[in-house]
């Protein structure tokens, strides 16, 4: 070894000797060494309110994104809850919309408190305090136990047994028709599988129908309203409508024995005029010139005579032997 080196472990010797007499002289114990801190560097106060916090020890770790942000400085009894004091690093920038909680850093391990940032809101200024509506715990091994117990000496076991024993009870002496009803399920189902596809048709169509009246529901209410209006003016109405059918009935007594007793008459009268009829049909472009020589001629008398009134003889020459040949040959 150099001289150097003899040096420096003679300082090192004498640093730790005198530690050691400091501590003996002034009952120092290993508890009271200060635990160096988690955090480098500057940091800054806030408080956190939980409403339980019997697991979380001082200088818990304080974590944000799985890394160490800050640690616990104090733990207090406030107002119902537990004021929590964190030194934060510098760094790390929350919003009031922040939560806060408990956690384990496993089943059996030790307690931290995880944050987990805002999206939106103030930022918390040193000194804030983030609420209790904000905080939680996450389960722990007691809360595990607990459950656990409950399962155990009468939750879902008790529940279990009892199903199984009136399970049962109701197979007893059933197992028959137990036998056919699961058989008979089982063809229904087999039978529902085979019309899925035309289920899914009809679920796609019901989709789109319900999609249409979806679109055209501002139409549908408009008409319904339309209809309820109807509706109104109708019972408005009813008297008169009631009204309009009796003297309608009325109207039916009276007219059918009429009809029944000229109905021979007016079929009669029909088959006398089918010959007029026909000769009219036949003569049919005749009459059409004629009718077009009489709208000619009175066109021609308008400028033939202007003025309000005119006079003039119009003779007609019949031939009514024609028209005698024309009716017997159609008769």
């Amino acid at each position: 070894m150099s001289r150097y080196g003899v040096r420096r472990a003679l300082v090192a010797a004498t640093v730790l000797i005198g530690v050691g007499a400091g501590a003996a002289g002034c009952g120092l114990e290993l508890e009271d060494v200060p635990l160096p801190s988690l955090v480098d560097g500057p940091t800054y106060e806030l408080t956190v309110e939980f409403e339980d916090a019997l697991n979380l020890p001082v200088d818990a770790p304080v974590k944000l994104d799985g890394a160490t942000v800050g640690q616990v400085t104090a733990v207090e009894a406030g107002e119902y809850v537990a004021e929590v004091e964190l030194a934060l690093s510098t760094s790390v920038e929350l919003r009031d919309t922040s939560r806060a909680e408990i956690r384990l850093t496993s089943p059996m391990g030790t307690a931290f408190v995880q944050l987990f940032p805002g999206t939106g809101g103030d930022v918390l200024a040193a000194g804030a305090t983030l609420p209790a509506a904000a905080t939680g715990s996450a389960p722990d091994v007691t809360d595990l136990l607990s459950a656990l117990s409950t399962v155990v000496t009468g939750g879902s076991f008790s529940d279990i047994s009892t199903i199984i024993t009136e399970l049962n009870t109701a197979l007893t002496g059933n197992a028959g028709d137990v036998r056919r009803l699961l058989s008979r399920l089982d063809t229904a189902v087999t039978d529902l599988d085979g019309e899925l596809p035309r289920i899914d048709r009809l679920t796609r169509a019901l989709d789109r129908l319900t999609t249409r009246l979806a679109g055209d529901l501002p139409e549908v209410t408009r008409s319904l309203t339309d209809l309820t209006d109807l509706v109104t003016s109708f019972d408005r109405q009813r008297a008169d409508l009631v009204a309009a059918m009796e003297s309608l009935n009325q109207f039916d007594v009276v007219a059918t024995p009429l009809t029944n007793a000229v109905r021979s008459d007016l079929l009669a009268q029909l088959r006398d005029m089918e010959p007029v009829l026909r000769t009219l049909l036949a003569g049919r472009r005749d009459i059409d010139g004629v009718m077009r020589g009489l709208i000619a001629f009175a066109g021609g008398s308008d400028v033939a005579s202007p003025g309000d009134f005119v006079n003039f003889d119009l003779t007609v020459l019949l031939d009514l032997e024609a028209l005698a040949a024309t009716g017997g040959a159609h008769r």
